[in-house]
């Protein structure tokens, strides 16, 4: 296991009231792994990182890191490398070159000179900042901080990387880049990442597994596309046409939709939400379908064959399937109103009069 974290809690004190930044957090992260870390601001989830590089002790609970405690800072720091989304670049030394600042890091970390240059020189030019090396960090853009903040977690090749925002101030096409590295350093390397972003497209493309914190607990762990299927609803909008049926003197014996509706739940396991006449005289319509007992592509297979059978025609298909912050959202909301109602319900439970026995 590369990541083990049992029962983490954190208390901060502000203006003489007691705050749960984390409260009762456990989860295990396998070796190799790319786990995303979600959350709204103030849920939790800087202060987890914090706590696994070692710069927050918590308040109580254990982690462990490729089997070593935290409380084994020294260790511990040699095989993490972290970013935190700090556009500032405050992790850096100001007045020391961006070549400097990343030689000072590397051999900190135990690297020799020589292995420290060559890795450095490769993923300056990567980054497209070689002719800026000898430039002073206070002198650099925000982007070019972020940059170097990344830099400087990947040079030892550490065993497991924590990532707070890490392309924070990067343009697109450094965003790009990073996103393809990460990668590169998960498949070849193996390399353990907890990416924390509220870039949703990034933490949707990378990671296998999403972990999301709300008020310091963890309310949600599963793939992606599950988390994303448990939000928001997907489906499917279709514009068809059915042939009419056979008439009793001027009157149908049976609208062909009521005949679509009941193929559509028993052939193809999934139930219309929405149908209307678009067109009555050449019989078009216009549905939304929701799938219920099939994925979403197999859904719409199972949809055009019905309607192929059927002599009918097909207008447009155009299946929905909502994007990692629609769910993200969705999910937040519903948690909240949930958390609302919970609380409602015990404040009931709580003040509901005792009522005397009879005499």
């Amino acid at each position: 296991m590369s990541i083990e974290i049992d029962e983490i809690c954190k208390r901060f004190t502000k203006k003489g009231k007691e705050i749960d930044a984390l409260n009762d957090i456990s989860v295990k992260i396998k070796e190799g792994s790319f786990v995303g870390l979600l959350g709204p601001n103030g849920a939790g989830k800087t202060t987890l990182t914090k706590i696994l590089t070692t710069l927050l002790i918590p308040t109580s609970g254990e982690a462990y890191i490729d089997g070593i405690s935290i409380n084994e800072d020294k260790k511990i720091r040699q095989i993490v490398g972290a970013v935190f989304g700090e556009s500032g670049g405050r992790s850096l030394y100001y007045r020391l070159s961006i070549y400097d600042n990343l030689m000072f890091y590397g051999t900190l970390s135990g690297l020799s000179k020589n292995v420290a240059k060559k890795r450095i020189q490769s993923l300056l030019n990567y980054f497209d900042l070689e002719d800026k090396r000898d430039t002073l960090v206070m002198k650099l853009s925000t982007g070019m901080k972020a940059k170097v903040l990344l830099i400087r977690s990947l040079v030892p090749f550490p065993k497991v990387l924590l990532l707070d925002e890490p392309t924070l101030g990067f343009d697109a096409e450094s965003s790009e880049k990073a996103k393809d590295l990460l990668n590169e350093f998960n498949r070849e390397f193996g390399t353990t990442i907890l990416l924390t972003s509220h870039n949703f497209p990034e933490v949707d493309e990378l990671t296998s597994r999403l972990i999301l914190i709300d008020s310091g607990k963890i309310v949600q762990d599963c793939a992606p596309t599950v988390f994303k299927k448990k939000a928001v609803q997907e489906y499917v909008h279709l514009i068809f046409s059915l042939p009419p049926l056979p008439t009793d003197g001027f009157r149908m014996s049976q609208l062909p939709t009521d005949i679509f509706r009941k193929l559509v739940r028993d052939s193809a396991g999934a139930e219309i939400t929405s149908l209307k006449e678009n067109d009555g005289l050449n019989f078009v319509y216009e549905a939304t379908i929701k799938p219920i007992e099939y994925s979403l592509n197999e859904t719409i297979s199972r949809i055009t064959v019905l309607i192929l059978r059927a002599s009918g025609e097909i207008y447009k298909i155009a299946p929905y399937m909502p994007s990692l912050k629609e769910s993200f959202l969705a999910f937040l909301a519903l948690n909240k109103k949930e958390t609302i109602q919970e609380q409602e319900l015990n404040e009931g439970v709580l003040t509901f009069p005792i009522q005397e026995e009879d005499v």
